[in-house]
Formats: C-alpha cells, structure tokens, sequence
C-alpha cells in the first residue's frame, strides 16, 4: 500500500517560471498540477499537495517557520511524511528551525530545493524531489534535506555553492543517505526519537550578528534593547582581535546587560575551540559561549528558538551548550 505524502510547496526555483520577456525567474502555481509534469510520482506516493505560501526564500521568517510547523502537527495522524520544497538561499535556515520545532517526530520531514526550474530542460529538481518523495516514504524520522543524491541532517547543512547542483555540503557530519541505483541508508548516522512527538512554536528573532575583520573595529555595531543575544562570528578556532579597539569590554557590557554572546567561526567545517587562544579565552572568561561544531545557520536558529522557549538568559545559555536534534556534537 502507498504512503501519503504531504508535498508542501513554499516556492523557490524548483517551482518558478521563467518570463518570456525580462527572462527573469518568478514564482508560479506549477505545482499544483505536479503529477502532470511527474506522472511517474503517482507510482511512488499517494501525494497531497499545499501551497501555504509562495515567496523567494529570502522573504521567509520564524512566522512561516510557524506556519510550516502548524502545517505538520495538524497532518499528524493522516500522512506518513512530508516533503517541503523551498528555496536554496535560507533552506538551511528552515530546516535548522524546524529540527528544533518538530521534536520526536513519527516520519520524515525532507525538505528540498533545485538550482534550475523543475519546467526548465537541463534541470536538477526532477531528481531532486523524486528522491525526495521515496525517502520521505522511509522509516526516517527527523528532518532532513536531499540534495544532488544526499540526505543530510537538516540542522547540519550550509549552502556551499550558488550554482553548482551539489549546492549543499555538511561539513561536520555525514551523510543519512546517498542515492545510486538503490537508495542506501546509513541508520547509525540518523536521529533516534526519545518520546512523544512535541510541537514547539514560539521564536524570538532578537539575535544580532557582529562578524570580525583584520583592522576592524566594534563600536559602529551597536544592539538595542530587544536584542537578546549577539553571535560574535570570529576567526579560525574562535579569535578575536583584543588589542586595538573595545570588542571583550564590550562583549563584558553585552553580557552585563543580560544578553548572550556566542563565539563562532568563520570556517565552515571544524568545530569552534576559543579556549585554545588568549583572545578566545578571554571571551570565555567573560561569559561568552562557544556555537562547538554548530553551521552559523543551526545556531542562530538554535538562539532564535530557545530565546522564544525562555526568558530568562541562563536557561537559555544552558539549553543552547546541549544537543537538541542533533545539530552539535558533544
């Protein structure tokens, strides 16, 4: 018997058209006849389609975030996985969201973009979302994003490339499943759910970000009151420039003043160690913390959750320093 799979639709490239007379990419309701362009699809899953909203990726915030979570929870009991088709710019960011949203979940979650239109010739999304749907039919259950025949845990991802169809890398973990002629899971990798499924929706987006340069100084960057915590991006293994300008007095006021300060690196892969130099250490000292081996996309999103869960600082400082779905290793 065929499972239901919810297919929802965001918008992105995977579903835009191409105008015939500027040439420019826009969105469009192609997927709501999809099983006319992908016929075969009918074979794979019974296939619902919803098209909550339709927008460039790079409009989405913690409100659809929320509403693809609403979506889910109230499919809970009448699909067996769901498939989100997004747009590559801040699908990391979502997919990142929705692993802390979406707790214990009883199936996949698998979101999916593509680099060129799926009504375009020389197009990746065909496979893409293909894939997407069979997988989305496994027995996995966290959220994940198949891409260019990867699954990767979704709270691991960073966008890697613009226009390469192997657009998405995870640098600090492997992959969940790679897809050939067969479809080959790797179960010791995927997330094991301990406990009842659990909807978290709240978010608070008062994170700020303050990324260091060779010679640059700190006092333009200036977080008001409703910024909560300040995501200091530095370099290598998590140094700073202290020497010239005010960054650890200031990192001092920030966290004086009740917000959090979370030390990350500019390199993709590798996991953030201040501790191994003086100017990470001294940050430390002073209270900041460390994003470990965290992408920039899951520890913001991580920030933005937690400080949507809690208002006080320490239970968020507390919550962050431990796995929630995966996204760190201890």
């Amino acid at each position: 018997m065929k499972k239901r799979i919810l297919l929802i639709h965001t918008g992105g490239t995977i579903g835009m058209v191409r105008d015939e007379k500027s040439g420019v990419l826009k969105p469009d309701l192609f997927f709501r006849n999809l099983l006319k362009a992908i016929p075969e699809l009918a074979a794979v899953a019974d296939i619902q389609v919803e098209i909550p909203f339709l927008f460039d990726s790079a409009e989405l915030s913690p409100s659809h975030w929320q509403r693809l979570g609403e979506i889910i929870r109230g499919r809970l009991d009448d699909v067996q996985g769901v498939v989100v088709t997004h747009g590559t710019d801040t699908l990391a960011y979502t997919a990142s969201a929705l692993s802390y949203m979406l707790m214990n979940l009883p199936f996949p979650v698998i979101l999916t973009g593509a680099q060129k239109p799926l009504a375009e010739l020389r197009t990746d999304a065909r496979a893409n979302l293909v894939n997407a749907i069979e997988l989305a039919a496994s027995d996995i259950k966290e959220v994940a994003v198949f891409f260019d025949h990867k699954l990767m845990r979704g709270n691991r991802i960073t966008k890697s490339h613009i226009s390469h169809f192997d657009a998405f890398s995870s640098p600090n973990y492997p992959m969940l499943a790679q897809v050939g002629v067969e479809i080959e899971i790797y179960w010791d990798n995927v997330l094991k759910p301990r406990g009842l499924f659990h909807e978290f929706h709240a978010f608070d987006p008062g994170v700020a970000v303050l990324r260091v340069i060779p010679g640059g100084g700190s006092d333009y960057f200036q977080p008001g009151p409703d910024i909560r915590a300040v995501v200091l991006v530095a370099f290598g293994a998590g140094t700073v420039p202290l020497r010239s300008g005010r960054l650890l007095l200031r990192v001092e006021e920030w966290i004086a003043a009740g917000k959090l300060v979370v030390l990350l690196s500019e390199a993709r892969a590798g996991r953030t160690a201040p501790e191994l130099y003086e100017s990470g250490s001294m940050l430390l000292k002073a209270g900041a913390l460390s994003a470990a081996d965290m992408t920039f996309e899951a520890a913001v999103t991580k920030l933005m959750f937690l400080l949507g869960q809690y208002r006080d600082a320490a239970l968020v400082r507390r919550n962050f320093l431990k796995p929630l779905a995966g996204e760190m290793t201890i």
